[in-house]
């Protein structure tokens, strides 16, 4: 038995929340030229560390996948998507800074902070999510092998 189920549709973020999701590295990065055992040191590169990087990657891929009406589940996903997107991000930073043996904790918030101001301004068209608007349960497929 092969179904379509419509998935819900989420509103689009606007242009305010993507400017300040594109300045909070860089004020993490400011954050970090305060002594080292600061509070707001830590809370700030730490809140942006495990948001940040992840939310501007879900966004830049899904625009449509968080909003502020959004179905639970979808706010869920996409918040589940986002942390560990960014510490995917950081885990790969992290290991090629290593690797060039150039690591530092401020060039690693660096290049996050330019990943994360790249694709929270990356152009958005509206129209990209319509194309996959729903998800087909059942009904097998070709198994790969091609065909119709």
């Amino acid at each position: 038995m092969t179904g379509t189920f419509p998935r819900p549709r989420l509103p689009e973020v606007g242009a305010l929340p993507r400017l300040g999701l594109a300045a909070s590295g860089w004020l993490a990065l400011l954050a970090a030229l305060l002594p080292e055992a600061s509070p707001l040191r830590v809370a700030t590169v730490t809140v942006f560390l495990l948001t940040c990087p992840g939310l501007a990657a879900v966004l830049a891929l899904r625009p449509a996948a968080v909003g502020r009406d959004a179905h639970r589940y979808a706010v869920l996903e996409a918040a589940l998507l986002s942390l560990m997107l960014g510490l995917a991000m950081a885990t790969l930073v992290a290991v090629v800074l290593f690797l060039g043996g150039v690591f530092t904790a401020t060039r690693g918030l660096l290049v996050l902070a330019v990943l994360t101001s790249v694709l929270a301004l990356l152009p958005h068209h509206p129209g990209a999510r319509e194309q996959d608007d729903g998800v087909q349960s059942g009904g097998g497929g070709s198994g790969g092998r091609g065909g119709p």
